[in-house]
């Protein structure tokens, strides 16, 4: 295997592990909770279940990707990276900049731009945040569910704006000292993936409301899994410090082979015993 076609097979391997190992797995605990009526439930339980489908919605739209780009490069398209290690992200600005960074990129230069991006005043500014983010939830449908989830992204990013968050965290890479701040941010995305995931907003409210309540409850992830996505952002912490995954992927063919055969072994024992449509096949 040459240098040159060392990745696709690795990106569609690793896609496939994102899937069938951890995304499908962490679905079934979502679903537990989003699939019943909300109330009565335990902070701790309701937290785990919105935490679980933070993580669902990564593996699998990143999956998703990674098996996209893995197999355009074996026809020889080369797409761009479209998810950057988001929950590393240090601020909601940093976290735009790392998730679906196609989707992004997009926003910003048909939507915020042409509204006037940040060159006609501060109030303005906010304005501008505040309608591309909306224009970004009616992207995935026409419910209050993603007008909220959009007008709330958008409020975050203008708050940002406010107290020169964003300034100080654009492009800043990731380090050990940055941990707290990931952790609140990933925190505050968590939130606005309950009105992504819920049925519909009086749904999305009740979440919101079981979230506020106390008591730890049914921890409903399983350990097995949470070894696997401990494991997962360890080696997103490796990938952010040295870049060391993507110098596998483009290395020898042995090298390649050896982690495509680990990961395939990884599928193969922890892969779910149903398979889901991909969440995106719903926008």
């Amino acid at each position: 295997m040459s240098r040159a076609c060392g990745k696709p097979p690795s990106s569609i391997v690793a896609g496939v592990v994102k899937k069938a190992a951890l995304a499908d797995n962490l679905a079934v605990a979502a679903d537990r909770y989003f699939g019943s009526s909300p109330g009565g439930v335990t902070a701790g339980s309701a937290w785990a279940a919105v935490f679980a489908f933070s993580m669902q919605i990564f593996f699998d739209f990143s999956g998703y990707t990674d098996i996209a780009i893995g197999c355009a490069l074996l026809l020889g398209y080369h797409f761009p990276m479209n998810f950057r290690r988001p929950y590393l992200a240090v601020s909601i600005t940093d976290f735009w900049q790392r998730w679906h960074m196609s989707l992004s990129s997009w926003l910003r230069d048909y939507v915020y731009i042409p509204l006037g991006g940040n060159r006609r005043g501060r109030a303005r500014t906010y304005a501008n945040l505040l309608a591309t983010m909306l224009v970004g939830g009616l992207w995935h449908g026409a419910n209050w569910n993603f007008v909220m989830w959009g007008g709330y992204h958008g409020l975050l990013l203008a708050m940002e704006r406010v107290f020169g968050i964003s300034a100080r965290t654009r492009n800043r890479h990731w380090s050990l000292a940055a941990a707290p701040l990931s952790a609140l941010t990933f925190l505050l995305v968590s939130i606005g993936w309950v009105f992504f995931r819920a049925a519909n907003l009086h749904h999305a409210l009740a979440v919101i409301r079981d979230l506020a309540t106390r008591g730890l409850g049914e921890w409903p992830v399983e350990p097995t899994l949470l070894v696997l996505v401990g494991m997962a952002l360890l080696l997103a912490v490796f990938e952010e410090r040295g870049g060391w995954l993507h110098r596998v992927r483009f290395g020898s063919a042995w090298a390649v082979g050896l982690c495509a055969a680990v990961l395939l072994f990884v599928a193969e024992i922890f892969a779910a015993g149903h398979s889901l449509p991909f969440v995106y096949f719903q926008f």
